[in-house]
């Protein structure tokens, strides 16, 4: 059983300069979760430091609480976390986002590369539940992404476009065509 002191130390030790620490401690307050532990990492969510963000999305991915979902949300979409929101893509992986196809898309078409392929990942693994007027709109984001192609991150990659619109057209087309 881990004491308050253990836990209050591993908090501490998420700020280390050194990695390794850091990453030990997000490991070992992943392994006890718990309100407060899932409370004090979402809280993490909304700093500044790419670092501890990511360390709070790692824990966060093996906790695998879905209340996560939003907070991570949030923080990808701000957009000093633009260059570096992939993990936190990645920590929505073990979530259930069957409520959320349209940010999925957004991510998809708008986000680096490393999200991309995240979120990709994510539309293929899971099952999700969306209006029609979810697939209107990730219908019109996909028309502005090749409308705007030079404005769209990857888009001029054969192998990202290509990857974006088999998502677009597993979803869109398919549903069009039921």
């Amino acid at each position: 059983m881990n004491t308050n002191n253990e836990i209050e130390n591993w908090k501490k030790e998420l700020f280390s300069e050194d990695s390794e620490i850091a990453l030990n401690a997000a490991e070992q307050l992943a392994k006890i979760g718990g309100e407060d532990i899932v409370q004090f990492l979402i809280a993490l969510l909304n700093l500044e430091n790419a670092e501890i963000r990511n360390l709070a999305a790692l824990s966060l991915r093996e906790i695998k609480d879905n209340r996560a979902i939003e907070p991570l949300l949030k923080a990808i979409f701000k957009p000093e976390s633009r260059d570096y929101n992939g993990t936190m893509v990645y920590a929505l992986q073990t979530l259930d986002c069957k409520h959320k196809l349209v940010a999925l898309f957004k991510i998809l078409f708008y986000e680096s590369y490393e999200s991309k392929m995240a979120a990709y990942t994510i539309l293929n693994e899971q099952n999700f539940e969306f209006r029609r007027e979810d697939l209107l709109e990730i219908q019109s984001m996909w028309k502005a992404c090749n409308d705007q192609a030079e404005k769209v991150n990857g888009f001029e990659e054969e192998e990202t476009r290509l990857m974006m619109k088999d998502a677009y057209e597993g979803f869109v087309v398919a549903y069009q065509e039921r």
